[in-house]
């Protein structure tokens, strides 16, 4: 599977299979600038994983569902968040969030079979009640989980600190390294993160 970052604002990943030409999009905040990246490589997009329901992560959806016919993969928790902008924090910067409806609710746990790719989910609630991870082969879609030496705000609502670090530690116990391709800024490793980020003293 080939992966390419569409970074506007946030970091938004375009996931295909090189073979059959078809993929899914981590996140989507702008549909246009995804939908053009994914015409030039001749990339049909046929989902949509959402790793929680803050504006920057789900402004573009609704577009990129009514565009491409795409499947929208969300947690139930994070449901709610759609339509208020107290919760998904539109009004900040004067954004909007357009209404679309979820497919399929993202359980802890669950195994998804995305265009030849297995992807597992993991619910990291903390930053949001409905942050889901998810893992394909060595890479983990962190949204706003974990960032390079860094880890996402809890000062919101439903953020939780504990959660948060529970969270965190579930990912520092998984065997092995991974890259961490975290909904802002640049990638990091789990192996990184597991030596130096500051979670893990306190800060």
């Amino acid at each position: 599977m080939k992966i390419q970052n569409i970074s506007y604002q946030t970091n938004c990943y375009l996931v295909w299979n090189e073979e059959s030409k078809e993929g899914f999009v981590v996140d989507c905040i702008h549909a246009p600038f995804i939908i053009s990246a994914a015409e030039k490589l001749g990339v049909k997009i046929r989902a949509l994983l959402v790793t929680h329901g803050h504006y920057d992560h789900i402004m573009g959806a609704a577009d990129l569902k009514e565009t491409t016919g795409a499947k929208i993969y969300m947690h139930k928790s994070d449901i709610e968040k759609i339509d208020d902008g107290s919760k998904n924090f539109s009004p900040w910067g004067r954004n909007t969030v357009r209404h679309f409806d979820v497919d399929v609710c993202v359980e802890d746990g669950d195994e998804l079979n995305l265009c030849g790719a297995k992807v597992k989910a993991m619910h990291t609630p903390g930053h949001s009640e409905g942050e889901i991870c998810y893992i394909m082969d060595d890479v983990i879609f962190c949204g706003d989980v974990l960032f390079k030496d860094s880890y996402g705000r809890y000062d919101n609502y439903d953020g939780d600190f504990n959660k948060l670090k529970n969270s965190i530690e579930r990912l520092f116990a998984l065997k092995g390294d991974y890259r961490l391709l975290c909904g802002h800024d640049v990638e990091t490793s789990l192996e990184h993160e597991r030596k130096s980020n500051p979670i893990l003293f306190g800060l």
